[in-house]
């Protein structure tokens, strides 16, 4: 499908020649000879790119450009300035004004062709990636919806076994993949009603004790911890404030921390999870004995798919996907994420977010 371009120039004989070449060169076009004019049919159909004319009588170039990126059906179309102004002042108030790339005059027409070829194609892979994110979105949504009922009946035939009455040992396991499995169900919750980075509506639970997280994510990991004979040893600082933070993505995070140490320690050995107060922030860390990460590789942390050369020390399989979802969380909380490698070996994951107002 060949793009649409509206052409804005006042000059009928600047719109002959334009009409002419992009005419010829496959494209459809539209074309208006004043700013109210350019509004007024943007309104009826949305071009794919405006050529705009700067120096027009009544509402000019700037002013158009002001209104057309002030309006939701418009904001995004490309806008391409044509000027005879060579000032550089001028310049940068089409910039400032929405612009995408402006065309000196007399139009070189070669010139022309090939910018707007480029933000065409821009304009294109941009709709391209928005549309495949929306679907992807859809899709991750449909299945977090989906996946409560199976966790559902987990949920349930752990509680009827429960009942049925078991040995402390197994009671105990039982215990564990209820907590597992509720905690599945809250990272689901968690996904669905997940905040942007930014967001600044809050409600009255994103108040969060970093203590009781850390607690409970050594609960949930004892089976694991066991199965590699290794020791998690809590260093909870004294009286430390709550985190302006929700404790479903704080527990997410410490959790995917703590699983990561665990995948990636040798058997045998000792993680701690460590809390404390750096100045207006919470810094919850996990440090381990594990071999680290190589420097060249350490660019590539908090990136999605990201894996690198250290394997996993029991065959555990990793996706390459929890540190990044670790940053996902605690930057949507308005917190921060890092890593440290001390020279005497092992790692210190991190993450800070803000302290709670009166707390």
């Amino acid at each position: 499908m060949s793009s649409t371009i509206l052409i804005v120039d006042d000059t009928p004989s600047n719109l002959s020649v334009l009409v002419d070449t992009l005419s010829e060169t496959g494209y459809k076009l539209m074309v208006a000879e004043d700013g109210e004019d350019a509004i007024a049919q943007t309104a009826r159909a949305q071009p794919d790119l405006i050529l705009l004319d700067v120096m027009m009588p009544g509402v000019d170039g700037f002013e158009t450009c002001r209104r057309l990126k002030a309006q939701p059906n418009t904001r995004d179309i490309p806008v391409i300035f044509m000027t005879a102004l060579t000032d550089t002042a001028e310049k940068v108030r089409a910039f400032a004004g929405g612009a995408v790339d402006y065309i000196t005059k007399p139009i070189q027409h070669e010139e022309a062709l090939a910018r707007i070829n480029t933000h065409l194609t821009m304009r294109r892979l941009r709709l391209e990636l928005q549309e495949q994110l929306s679907f992807k979105e859809r899709f991750m949504r449909i299945a977090g919806h989906d996946l409560r009922n199976p966790l559902c009946l987990i949920l349930m035939s752990g509680e009827l076994a429960r009942r049925k009455g078991a040995t402390p040992a197994v009671a105990e396991y039982l215990e564990s993949i209820n907590s597992s499995a509720q905690q599945m169900r809250r990272i689901i919750d968690t996904f669905l009603n997940i905040r942007k980075p930014g967001d600044t509506q809050r409600g009255p639970m994103d108040r969060s004790d970093l203590n009781l997280i850390a607690a409970a994510v050594t609960a949930q990991n004892e089976p694991a911890l066991e199965r590699k004979n290794l020791l998690l040893s809590l260093e909870l600082a004294d009286n430390l404030p709550l985190a302006k933070a929700e404790a479903g993505c704080v527990y997410q995070a410490l959790s995917n921390y703590v699983s990561n140490a665990i995948k990636f320690h040798p058997l045998g050995g000792r993680i701690v999870v460590r809390t404390h107060r750096v100045e207006t922030k919470l810094r919850a860390e996990i440090q381990d004995q594990g071999p680290g990460v190589p420097a060249h590789e350490r660019d590539r942390l908090f990136v999605e798919y990201s894996r690198f050369s250290t394997p996993t020390t029991g065959g555990e399989e990793s996706t390459g996907l929890g540190l990044s979802i670790v940053k996902q969380l605690i930057e949507a909380e308005g917190g921060t994420v890092g890593a440290e490698f001390p020279p005497e070996g092992g790692s210190i994951f991190w993450f800070e977010v803000p302290i709670a107002p009166g707390t």
